[in-house]
């Protein structure tokens, strides 16, 4: 159950919770931890707080707080902690197969799927190579500035930064 809550979040994008996934430690612990936050917030602090030399047994939680105090993989394919998503999948089938659509809510609330008896493959027998670049001029026009741009902020952003730099070096601030 644990590795099942976990991969939810774990196969989604960190960045949509506004939190990159890279080890947290004292100095970057306040910007992606808060007890009254968001969920993933709250979580984050909870791993923090736990794994506290105070609290032993859960000494690795800190290490991975940023994965919200799962160390492994979501993936995972030991058989003797987690299990597979197939065993999964057929657990849904059979959950759904043997739903009572008698009730009106159940009715409503699952709309009940024709076909969820019949297993269907579908085979693609026939790729073809529909080309490369841009279709249109005017696409690569668009691609070729959008990259133009971020080249000039990149050297802008360099040129700023060195100019910050020796401003602080000989004593001067800018206006």
């Amino acid at each position: 159950m644990v590795a099942a809550y976990l991969a939810k979040y774990a196969t989604k994008g960190t960045e949509v919770t506004g939190h990159a996934s890279r080890r947290l430690d004292e100095a970057t612990i306040d910007q992606h931890a808060d007890r009254n936050g968001t969920h993933t917030q709250r979580l984050i602090a909870a791993c923090w707080d736990l794994g506290h030399p105070d609290h032993p047994g859960f000494d690795g939680l800190r290490r991975w707080a940023h994965m919200l105090g799962f160390g492994g993989h979501f993936f995972t394919k030991a058989r003797r902690y987690s299990t597979t998503f197939a065993a999964l999948r057929a657990a849904r089938v059979r959950y759904r197969r043997a739903q009572d659509t008698s009730r009106e809510y159940a009715a409503d609330a699952f709309d009940r799927q024709a076909d969820l008896d019949d297993e269907t493959t579908l085979i693609i027998g026939d790729l073809s190579y529909a080309g490369s670049g841009w279709k249109t001029t005017g696409d690569a026009l668009l691609a070729n500035t959008a990259a133009d741009q971020a080249r000039q902020r990149r050297a802008i952003g360099r040129e700023e930064l060195a100019h910050q730099l020796a401003t602080e070096d000989t004593g001067l601030v800018a206006a």
